[in-house]
């Protein structure tokens, strides 16, 4: 009998160890999104997994599509239509994606700073380079993606994928 009353002690411990540390659920996460509420450190852990778990299994696929395969092949095709279910499934990735690049280093924490660094080598990773991102530099007020072709009257800077500093925040 005190051996039974020992074990169930120790299984009630670890449910109660496990239901502390554990995560939360990603749709709970996308419900504060919803809400406007602020999210913790570890609402910011969840999301990267997320995002890490999508791109770590997409990146093969991502891989025949940008390389030299022919686009009419089985595998070409393969990997798109895998991508495209993929994408389809990931429900929360697009909250999830415009989340995690308008956060700083400083709402993510330095454990999940860290872990979005290792995930941003995989090309679906919603923030690449880290060390280069305006998460991590708060001076930096956006990255040039296309130059408009014909109105350029509110063009600030010229060079498609460089980084706008804003040189009055940076005290220069």
């Amino acid at each position: 009998m005190k051996k039974v009353m020992t074990f169930m002690m120790m299984a009630v411990v670890c449910l109660i160890m496990a239901s502390c540390s554990s995560k939360p659920d990603p749709k709970d996460v996308a419900d504060k999104i919803a809400a406007g509420q602020t999210l913790t450190e570890a609402d910011y852990s969840t999301i990267i997994d997320y995002c890490g778990s999508f791109a770590e299994k997409a990146q093969p696929y991502y891989n025949v599509v940008n390389s030299d395969t022919d686009t009419s092949s089985k595998e070409y095709i393969d990997a798109v239509n895998e991508l495209a279910s993929m994408w389809s499934n990931a429900v929360y990735l697009p909250t999830f994606s415009t989340v995690l690049r308008n956060a700083d280093a400083k709402e993510l924490g330095e454990k999940n700073v860290a872990k979005a660094d290792e995930l941003s080598k995989f090309l679906a990773f919603p923030i690449p380079n880290i060390p280069d991102s305006p998460m991590m530099n708060p001076d930096v007020v956006g990255d040039i993606v296309d130059m408009p072709s014909s109105d350029t009257s509110n063009v600030i800077a010229t060079g498609d994928g460089e980084v706008v500093v804003d040189n009055q925040a940076a005290g220069k």
